[in-house]
This record gives C-alpha cells, structure tokens and sequence, in this order.
C-alpha cells in the first residue's frame, strides 16, 4: 500500500470528540463509507481525514481499517475524551500515550506501541508551552465501562497517571499491522473522584452508539443519574475544547 505521506488519519469514537477537531479544521468535507463517517479538511496546510467510528474496540478496528483502506495515511491517532483513575490530573486535562495497556476478562495485558519518532516528551513540552495541562500517561482501553477503584487495584505500582478509554489499543494494532506510527491523544472528561453511574447498556445500543429512547428511558428508571450526566455533557465540552486546541499545537510536528 502507498502511503499518502502528509495526510493524517484519525479515530474518534462519538460525535462530540469528531466535533472538536473539525471544528479547527478548514475545508472539511464529509462522506459516509461503509457506515463510518470520514471528516477530510486541512488543519495548517497538513491534510487529516477523521473517522467518526463508534465507541468500543470492534468500532475503532472497523474505522481505521477503512482509514487506510480509503486515505492510505502516513499517521494513525486515536483522539477522544478518557477517565483518569487517579486524583491529580483535571478535567480537560490533556494525556498523550506513552504506555498501552488493553483489559479484557484474561487481565491487564501490555501492548507495544507502533514506533515512530513522534516523541511524547517534545509533544507534551509544546502542548504544556502553549498553556495547555498535558501528562505523558498509561492507556488502558477496556471493554465496558469499569470501577475506577477495582482498575487501580489491577495497575502495577507508579503507573504515570493512567487513564480508561475503549479505543486506542485497537486503533494501535492497525498500525502496527499496516507498518504505520501510531499516536494516542486524549482530554479528560471525568476525573479520578467521577464514578459512573451507568453501564453503557443502559445508554447504548447494541453497535455502541448513544441511543436517545434508550438515555430517556434509563432517566426515567434512575433519575439520580441525571445530574452526573449534565455535570459530565459539561465536562465533556470542556474536555472538547482542549482536545482541538491541543490538536492544532502539535499537527505541525506530527
């Protein structure tokens, strides 16, 4: 496969990350290809396609494949919002992977991340000169929505500020797969003292897409869930806002 060397694919998951990014691109144009969205657009003359994918491993998997498929990139990013599992890092805080692990019912499994000379530590130091609250962290994609408490009891000792996403290690097989750099970039949209009160089941349906009968319903059933989900669509917003700003520093040295 020939790579188009200055585009950059991404995946995202739900809409409101999608919208933080093509909302500081330019000339975006949208098509729908075998049920993914893709965003193609220019961000400072470099040209990025974005997957709107869904949510989970099997989503994110489907979406990347058809990223290269479609747009042969030189670069693969996983982008969205993430949980952090300890105290310390904020909402809207940014973290970029440099460890990768994937939990499934076998346990906490590492993963080797796709080389390339991205270098967290230089993106973090531009990130960070340009205001924006950034970590060098630990991904740990799940599968379902997990106790943060039951999570960091699996971690081992001194794991840098990690945090729960259900994407990037799937996003990171394809690109180790197809031969490509990979990069993890996330904003926190609820902190470490933020415990969902909700399985994504009783939101979703069965592709893992937000389903509104479905958020109506469970309201109706758990209506003390309604203010972590209003306390949490805020937090989201904010977790947006740096997640494209953060973006729009870094694309230039990707």
């Amino acid at each position: 496969m020939q790579h188009n060397r200055s585009l950059i694919g991404i995946v995202t998951a739900m809409p409101e990350e999608r919208v933080a990014l093509t909302r500081v691109m330019q000339q975006v144009s949208r098509c729908r290809k075998n049920g993914v969205l893709l965003y193609s657009g220019l961000l400072q003359e470099r040209r990025l396609c974005v997957a709107e994918g869904g949510m989970g491993s099997a989503a994110a998997t489907r979406a990347a494949r058809l990223l290269l498929l479609e747009e042969q990139p030189s670069l693969l990013l996983s982008v969205g919002f993430c949980g952090a599992v300890h105290a310390g890092a904020h909402v809207a805080d940014l973290v970029l992977c440099k460890r990768l692990f994937s939990l499934d019912e076998q346990g906490l499994h590492a993963m080797a991340l796709p080389g390339s000379d991205l270098g967290c530590a230089r993106l973090s130091a531009a990130l960070q000169h340009h205001g924006l609250r950034t970590w060098q962290g630990s991904f740990i994609t799940t599968q379902r929505v997990e106790s943060k408490p039951a999570i960091a009891a699996l971690l081992p000792m001194g794991l840098q500020t990690p945090v729960l996403e259900m994407e990037t290690a799937a996003v990171a097989q394809v690109a180790a797969a197809a031969g490509l750099p990979f990069l993890g970039l996330r904003s926190i949209s609820d902190a470490a003292d933020e415990e969902l009160g909700f399985s994504l089941d009783e939101l979703t349906n069965d592709a893992l897409q937000i389903s509104i009968p479905r958020v109506l319903f469970t309201c109706l059933k758990r209506p003390r869930i309604i203010p972590q989900l209003a306390r949490l669509a805020a937090n989201s917003g904010r977790a947006a806002k740096s997640l494209g700003t953060g973006l729009q520093q870094i694309v230039g040295m990707l």
